[in-house]
């Protein structure tokens, strides 16, 4: 008698769904777009600390690197103190994430997610600095783009006294993000992916600490599964985006990366009634399209 489910074939399933770059990088945007909302989930419901929510992302991620990563890719602890690219990333990186995640409470997940997703236009500008990768007047219109975008966004006198602090510090996340990503660029060349993972997740611990001991009170059970839930599906997220980067190239992985943002926005106005005008509409247009060509080019 056939049983009408036989392991092996699911186990070559399995396989063939791993091997299929564009899927795992969809399986990423899922779980990161699910990450994020989970955030602003919590803290409206429960009123939790974003240094809290975001703490157990970094133990999570140390606990990744110490058991999933092989002895040939195991971390070399000592480089996160005596490289400065190394240090760079990690104090960056762990300050960058809880930031993030304050952007996404004050501003809510899709505005939030958007006004970040600016980062592939900062990462160009800043890497000809210490990349040998010229700056191209390509990129300089589209960023001229972008920056006419975000003004939508945060409205034309975003830079008077009206304007919205948390809407200057997502922008500041984005340069953050983008300095990150020149960081990550030149250690690869001479470190492994689990070290340069680590730093950030080691330097994010410490970083959140303190605003986690201080904001602390006693959570209810749910909440507690609810933001582990976050942790974890942000690993599988960057596990996912990981192994994509095996059968993509860095322009298609990043440009299914950003069907992040819409995806984010549009789940917001679902199950948090985040609503954007229709000039905000249009902002976010522009600076999804500037990355987007950004991400082609590069």
């Amino acid at each position: 008698m056939n049983h009408p489910f036989r392991f092996p074939r699911t186990a070559q399933s399995l396989a063939t769904l791993a091997s299929n770059g564009v899927a795992m990088m969809a399986i990423s945007v899922l779980f990161f777009s699910g990450s994020l909302l989970l955030i602003k989930l919590i803290h409206d419901s429960y009123g939790t600390s974003f240094w809290v929510i975001t703490l157990p992302r970094f133990a999570l991620g140390l606990i990744i690197v110490r058991f999933l990563f092989s002895d040939q890719e195991s971390v070399v602890w000592k480089s996160l103190v005596t490289d400065r690219w190394m240090l760079l990333r990690g104090l960056i990186g762990g300050l960058g994430v809880p930031l993030y995640n304050l952007c996404i409470i004050e501003l809510g997940a899709g505005r939030a997610s958007i006004l970040t997703s600016t980062y592939p236009i900062f990462a160009a500008l800043i890497a000809p600095l210490f990349l040998p990768e010229p700056l191209k007047w390509r990129i300089l219109a589209l960023s001229a783009v972008a920056i006419t975008g975000t003004a939508l966004m945060s409205g034309l006198d975003s830079l008077g006294a009206d304007s919205n602090p948390y809407d200057l510090l997502a922008l500041a996340v984005a340069i953050m993000s983008g300095l990150v990503i020149v960081a990550i660029r030149k250690l690869h060349s001479t470190h492994n992916t689990a070290t340069i993972f680590a730093a950030q997740c080691a330097f994010g611990l410490v970083i959140c600490i303190p605003g986690a001991i201080r904001d602390f009170t006693p959570l209810p059970l749910t909440a507690v599964t609810l933001i582990l839930l976050s942790a974890l599906m942000v690993a599988v997220g960057q596990l996912a985006m990981t192994h994509a980067f095996k059968h993509l190239s860095a322009a298609r992985g990043s440009s299914i990366q950003l069907l992040g943002p819409p995806l984010i926005a549009t789940a917001s106005f679902f199950m948090f009634d985040e609503r954007l005008s229709m000039v905000e509409l249009a902002g976010a247009g522009l600076i999804l399209f500037s990355c987007y060509r950004i991400a082609k080019a590069k």
